[in-house]
């Protein structure tokens, strides 16, 4: 898998829902990771990721799917914790 320079957010939103073999968002995580800072308030997240693939309101967290790992099966997601409502922490993550 290749990853980029540069994140494109209307690419990251076109993978919501894309089956884990399809999803190319993992290619961006570290551009994107530029791009979210700790304390952006989650509205702007939203605009610039889209609604996230799942949510646990009991965390405060949102989960974006990343696809099948560049080497292996296991499956990549980026996480958002948020405290009162702007992100507290935000990681890649493998599972």
């Amino acid at each position: 898998m290749q990853t980029t320079s540069s994140f494109d957010s209307a690419s990251w939103k076109s993978q919501r829902g894309a089956d884990a073999q399809q999803n190319r968002r993992g290619t961006m995580v570290a551009a994107l990771e530029k791009s979210i800072d700790v304390g952006m308030p989650r509205e702007q997240v939203i605009a610039l990721l889209g609604e996230p693939d799942s949510t646990d309101a009991a965390t405060s967290t949102d989960m974006y799917e990343l696809g099948v790992a560049q080497y292996g099966v296991d499956e990549e997601f980026y996480q958002i914790q948020y405290q009162d409502g702007k992100v507290a922490t935000h990681r890649w993550g493998r599972r």
